[in-house]
């Protein structure tokens, strides 16, 4: 079965070769189904029916299919065609550590940060009692938005348990016999080329093999032929590392070469353990090829890592705040749509807002390569921005450039400023490229300005300031009803106040729904739009099967969207489906680091399968951002429902509430009541009732301070409430502890069934 462009392998469109090894040939592909695109190994015709080849591919499927961890290569299907079996991963753009090294080395400080992140995906593998056996610098990739995976696990073998017997959901075993060598010389271990039993100490050895020539350049073991490279490897001790590389290094190096595994690192875990040790003041500022950003790309000779900072406003008119950071904000979606660039999210850069800081701190705390300043002064109907892209590491200006114009040319001038900005920063775009940069609608100028005004209130995360932006944008949808944008903004504040409760969610979530519903049909290819459809079919209708769609859609069209994937990781977690959930969670860190409400988001869910981590971010965001409500509810759920740690959640719990949050009273007076604090409970449970007086009060609330007590028919009465009112948290109890001891009542299954997390 000879493959070219256009082929199908089931649901797979084949869109054109990435390269061909001993165990495949690689092709990048488009998923048809999902709308993504997907690398896809194919087994070569040439070795497809030989039994002991196709063995090993299959046997490459089952141990990757098997692992879950962001340093490792995500596999998402395995098919036949033909009679040839392939397997469908995530696809990369970057390089391999092997091209890598071939330009220069890397310094030591981003030594260590790579070899730290194969050390981790490593001891994720060994935790699954499965063993690499053939890492080398080609087995090792670095990706284009600067993260590390270790692929190809075709030579994976699965280690024997106390009882003798291989784990059955893991690897098959070897079918090789003693003495036989599976491996890449150069990089295997002393009992690896005795033939000997394998296990986790053996990766360490070709670890230790690829740090080795990380910091030197060469292999750590020379030979002519085979024969005397085997030699060196069972006899010869590596040639001393530079002078120039920290001691600390060099002594993990040499514990990792040791010819006997016992006196080796007895595990990957044990080797990250040790290279987090290191006193970073100890690696210098040697000079080196790479550094930990940019990560060299596939289309350029870089990577640049680009923020567009908040415009300055220079018009004496605070007022005018809105139009600074909204050319900001379009400046950004526009280049972040050009491939080789990657443009940091807008927490990162808006974390700087107002302040006047030096390039190179800005680019040292954001990892960003490149800044993107601008001013703007406008009086009347004319608009002056000025724009200049700076080098973060000393500051030198790369280009710059004024524009006087009037305020109708608003368009044009974010379109001029983003090509140029994407053309000093790469060649030239492609003519899909600058296809992407026109809109879909040019909307009518006093439409966009009122848009742009209720996006500014809507980014201030204020509640008094929520219903001033769905003024701003029906008035903006009035003068032009082809205008998207401010449908979707409409979506986003109702469905925002009807996830927090802070209004009746049949009233706002069905609002939210047709104004999702109506965006979509004046633009088909609006990621929010699809983002906002999806919240509202997984967290009020309990569709989860159409939430599925939209979010994919979604992320198709903005794969940098953190909070769509947070969203989408909900349904997920609910439906056991853990590994895809994670993917989600991982991305939205990557893409939005300085942003706390994603921190929040990421922790509470990631607690659901990692409790430990899951704590330690929500930490973070409500540490970051302790002032706004959502923060503190957030770190009190984790530490409550995932960690058990009801006395340590009182405290943000209680701010939170103070702020106004009313689903932190649910919890509060839950937590009081569980801990034996009746008196506490009792004056929590006394505010809702007053609350209820005025407003409705969510059943959620209810449901919880109910569990507090213990109360079963009052609790599932609540939770059923829930449910007929399409109150979205009722989705998640199935994972929180509070609700335990209902679990599996027969009422809690079927509200569940109801719900669609459990089919029956």
């Amino acid at each position: 079965m000879t493959l070219s462009q256009g082929d199908r392998l089931g649901r797979y469109e084949v869109l054109g070769p990435i390269g061909a090894g001993g165990m495949g040939e690689v092709w990048r592909a488009r998923d048809t189904e999902l709308g993504r695109e997907v690398a896809i190994k194919v087994l070569p015709a040439d070795v497809a029916s030989s039994p002991e080849r196709r063995k090993r591919f299959e046997r490459e499927a089952r141990a990757t299919a098997g692992l879950n961890h962001p340093n490792l290569l995500t596999i998402y299907d395995v098919g036949v065609e033909d009679g040839r079996p392939f397997i469908v991963t995530e696809l990369l753009e970057g390089e391999s550590l092997r091209r890598l090294l071939r330009h220069g080395l890397p310094s030591h400080s981003t030594s260590v940060e790579w070899s730290l992140a194969v050390a981790h995906g490593l001891a994720a593998a060994h935790a699954k009692a499965i063993v690499h056996r053939d890492i080398k610098p080609d087995n090792v990739f670095l990706t284009t938005d600067n993260r590390v995976k270790i692929l190809d696990f075709g030579l994976a073998k699965i280690l024997e348990t106390e009882t003798g017997e291989e784990d059955e959901t893991a690897v098959l075993s070897t079918d090789t016999e003693a003495g036989s060598v599976l491996g890449t010389m150069g990089y295997m271990a002393p009992e690896q080329l005795r033939g000997e039993p394998v296990d986790p100490r053996t990766d360490v050895f070709a670890f230790g093999c690829v740090l080795y020539e990380m910091l030197s350049g060469r292999r750590p073991f020379a030979g002519g032929s085979s024969a005397e490279h085997v030699s060196a490897v069972l006899r010869d001790e590596p040639q001393p590392l530079d002078e120039a590389v920290p001691r600390s290094m060099c002594a993990i190096v040499r514990r990792c070469l040791e010819k006997r595994s016992a006196a080796r690192y007895q595990s990957a875990g044990e080797v990250a353990a040790a290279l987090e040790a290191i006193d970073p003041g100890s690696l210098g500022h040697t000079p080196g090829s790479h550094s930990s950003a940019p990560i060299r790309g596939t289309r350029s000779s870089a990577e640049p890592a680009v923020a567009v900072m908040p415009f300055a406003n220079l018009s004496g008119d605070p007022e005018q705040e809105y139009l600074c950071d909204g050319m900001a904000e379009e400046i950004l979606g526009a280049i972040g749509k050009v491939r080789g660039l990657k443009v940091l999210a807008r927490s990162s850069s808006f974390a700087f807002k107002g302040r006047q800081t030096d390039p190179r701190k800005v680019g040292n705390t954001i990892g960003a390569d490149h800044l993107l300043e601008g001013s703007v002064r406008r009086a009347g109907d004319r608009i002056r921005i000025s724009a200049r892209l700076v080098q973060a590491r000393d500051g030198t200006q790369l280009w710059a450039d004024r524009y006087d114009r009037t305020i109708s040319d608003i368009f044009e001038l974010q379109d001029e400023i983003s090509v140029e900005v994407a053309n000093q920063l790469r060649t030239a775009l492609l003519p899909d490229e600058l296809v992407s940069f026109r809109r879909r609608h040019n909307p009518n100028r006093e439409a966009y300005d009122l848009y742009m005004r209720g996006r500014y209130l809507w980014f201030r995360r204020e509640q008094g300031d929520l219903m001033k932006a769905v003024d701003l944008y029906e008035l903006a949808i009035e003068i032009d009803p082809a205008y998207a944008d401010p449908h979707v903004g409409i979506a986003e504040v109702f469905f925002a106040m009807g996830y927090w409760n802070l209004a009746p969610s049949r009233q706002v979530y069905s609002r939210s729904r047709n104004e999702a519903t109506i965006a979509l049909e004046l633009d088909d290819q609006n990621a929010w739009a699809h983002a906002a459809a999806g919240f509202i079919a997984a967290n009020h209708d309990f569709d989860l099967v159409s939430a599925e769609h939209h979010y994919t859609q979604a992320l198709g069209l903005e794969p940098k969207a953190a909070f769509c994937r947070c969203w989408f990781s909900q349904p997920l977690l609910i439906q056991g489906r853990i590994k895809e959930a994670t993917e989600h969670l991982e991305k939205a860190l990557e893409a939005e680091p300085m942003s706390a409400l994603v921190k929040s988001m990421v922790g509470v869910n990631l607690a659901y399968p990692d409790p430990d981590r899951g704590l330690k971010l929500a930490r973070v965001g409500f540490e970051m951002e302790p002032g706004i409500p959502i923060t503190g509810c957030l770190l009190g759920m984790t530490l409550g429902e995932f960690n058990g740690r009801y006395e340590e959640a009182l405290g943000p719990l209680e701010q939170s509430a103070s702020l106004g949050w009313p689903w932190s009273l649910g919890m509060l007076g839950s937590y009081h009541a569980r801990l034996g604090k009746i008196d506490a409970a009792a004056q929590v449970e006394s505010k809702v009732a007053r609350i209820s007086a005025n407003n409705e009060v969510s059943p959620w609330v209810s449901a919880f301070i109910a569990a507090g007590h213990g109360l079963v028919d009052r609790t599932l009465d609540a939770l059923d409430a829930c449910v007929d009112q399409g109150v979205s948290l009722a989705l998640y109890f199935p994972a929180m502890r509070s609700f335990e001891f209902v679990r599996d009542h027969p009422r809690a299954v079927e509200i569940q069934r109801r719900m669609g997390v459990v089919q029956g």
